[in-house]
């Protein structure tokens, strides 16, 4: 760690605890001046993961680390007006805390929906794709929509994009299939197909891949359901200046080639969008 000195942004690391999970909070690296020393410096206070590996945790040192956290650090270093000051906490805390105005920026693979942009302004630039693909055996063979899981044991995520795509369907057909939900690990997850307890599961390529690489389901999956990529999102008063310099930082980063080497480091493939 690293602390702050002269006139120039350093890193502030203070651990806290929200409930039981904890928080950190930090002051990241960037180009410009201190807070302190540079009234025209504007401190955020962005929102991340403390358990999401390999997007936003805390490593074993209790060390903020993550593709979020690297893209975070990115940005803000590309940004010398702002200095993002950074709380990781659960998901539904990151929202919470979002809505409530505690943070003004959150970023931790999060996707657009309907319910979002009610409550929430997004960022235009996608950083890792989340198309949702239905994941199965492949004495299931592949499923290219909802209707073809017709019957069949369907697993999702609580709080996640896919648990509303698979609600929304259930609303208009109720008897399709059955559902298991919970926050299954990636391991309780290849347990459950192995087991049998669910046969069906809703996840982008990222996932799907992942389970295959680390537990060899070798899970197939057919075409994609509904197109989705996750973004920067913000509070209803976040500053436009601020969402726009985030637009431009990001939209730099992935001209470069940083987004890509990013992936490729935390996530083990180029899940870039294209556009």
């Amino acid at each position: 760690m690293q602390e702050k000195s002269g006139s120039k942004k350093g890193l502030f690391i203070g651990l806290g605890v929200v409930v039981v999970a904890a928080a950190a909070v930090m002051l990241l690296h960037g180009n410009g001046k201190s807070a302190q020393s540079d009234s025209k410096v504007q401190t955020i206070n962005v929102g991340s993961g403390n358990d999401g590996q390999p997007f936003a945790y805390l490593d074993k040192n209790g060390k903020p680390a993550g593709m979020d956290i690297a893209l975070i650090q990115a940005i803000d270093k590309k940004l010398p007006q702002y200095q993002f000051k950074l709380t990781l906490s659960d998901f539904p805390t990151l929202i919470t805390n979002l809505k409530s105005g505690k943070t003004t920026m959150a970023m931790y693979q999060i996707e657009q929906n309907a319910e979002r942009k009610q409550d929430f302004k997004f960022g235009s630039v996608g950083y890792t794709v989340w198309d949702t693909l239905l994941a199965t055996q492949t004495a299931t063979g592949k499923l290219d929509s909802f209707a073809d899981a017709k019957g069949k044991k369907v697993y999702v995520t609580n709080a996640t994009n896919q648990a509303t795509l698979t609600d929304a369907y259930l609303k208009d057909h109720p008897d399709a299939f059955s559902v298991v939900r919970g926050t299954y690990t990636t391991e309780q997850i290849a347990q459950g197909f192995k087991s049998g307890q669910f046969n069906v599961y809703p996840a982008p390529k990222y996932s799907i891949d992942l389970l295959n690489r680390q537990f060899g389901t070798q899970l197939i999956a057919g075409k994609s359901i509904n197109h989705s990529n996750a973004y920067p999102m913000f509070n209803k008063d976040a500053d436009p200046k601020l969402i726009a310099a985030v637009n431009k930082a990001m939209g730099e980063l992935k001209a470069d080639g940083t987004l890509k080497k990013l992936s490729e480091e935390w996530l083990k493939g180029d899940y870039v969008p294209e556009n």
